[in-house]
């Protein structure tokens, strides 16, 4: 028997690859009508066709997060065309390792745009939108990375720490309104860009387990989505640690190469 969410109306960035274009073949697949936004053309039909396939319905949106002025127009036309969207997940990211060193503005800049001002002008463009139908889930796809400071990673873990600290201050005001706030926080999911590191990658989760726990947490409306549990588990205690004693661990952990 087919699966149906209960999403009606989808817009992703982000979701021409990896666990964003996991969830909206998913959802596209279940039901939903799905809106995928990302830079690359080609890579977006072809997550159409796959959603096509599965007997769904996919409308493409080429668009840079980091150009703020476009995604803000293109959530609310696309909350017009599609009569209201009821998931907005801003899932577009960046991720570089780089030593403190090494560290240039420019690379510095284009994370800090898609990790957390593309994200954040995804989000605050979709809720007026919302607030006024009273219902509605906002989400976006953090990181475990975002719980501590890691070495080779201030910059990463600095725009997904920002970002869950929004989620988190939105969903308070957000869940007595009617509408939920997601954050989904995963760690390291087997896509082709992970597979492309050279460093330990403790815990790799398969991506159809990834995209089936995220999908269900969306659909609940979990404030906090993690996984894989073991990591989820291991950096809860690591956030909970006196800041002396983490330094301590963190300055004896394996450096991600440059």
């Amino acid at each position: 028997m087919k699966r149906e969410t209960r999403f009606q109306a989808a817009f992703i960035t982000g979701a021409s690859s990896g666990i964003g274009a996991a969830i909206a073949t998913e959802l596209g697949a279940r039901g939903a009508r799905v809106v995928l936004a990302a830079r690359r053309e080609p890579e977006l039909r072809v997550v159409a066709r796959a959603i096509a396939e599965r007997g769904g319905r996919a409308e493409l949106c080429v668009l840079d997060v980091a150009d703020t002025s476009a995604t803000r127009e293109a959530v609310r036309r696309w909350d017009e065309e599609t009569g209201g969207l009821d998931l907005v997940l801003a899932n577009a990211g960046v991720g570089d390792v780089q030593s403190a060193d090494k560290l240039e503005w420019r690379a510095v800049e284009r994370i800090l745009d898609v990790n957390l001002v593309g994200a954040l002008a995804v989000l605050t463009e979709a809720l007026p939108l919302m607030l006024a139908r009273g219902r509605g889930t906002l989400a976006a796809v953090s990181s475990l990375a975002g719980l501590r400071g890691l070495p080779t990673s201030a910059v990463y873990s600095a725009s997904k720490a920002a970002l869950r600290i929004f989620l988190e201050s939105l969903g308070v005001e957000l869940r007595p309104r009617g509408l939920h706030v997601v954050d989904v926080r995963p760690g390291f999911i087997d896509t082709p860009m992970t597979r492309k590191n050279r460093f330990p990658m403790p815990f790799l989760m398969p991506l159809e387990a990834a995209t089936e726990r995220a999908i269900g947490g969306l659909e609940r409306g979990e404030p906090v989505v993690a996984f894989p549990w073991q990591l989820s588990m291991a950096m809860t205690l690591a956030e909970k640690m006196p800041d002396a004693l983490w330094r301590a661990i963190a300055a004896r952990l394996p450096t991600k190469p440059d």
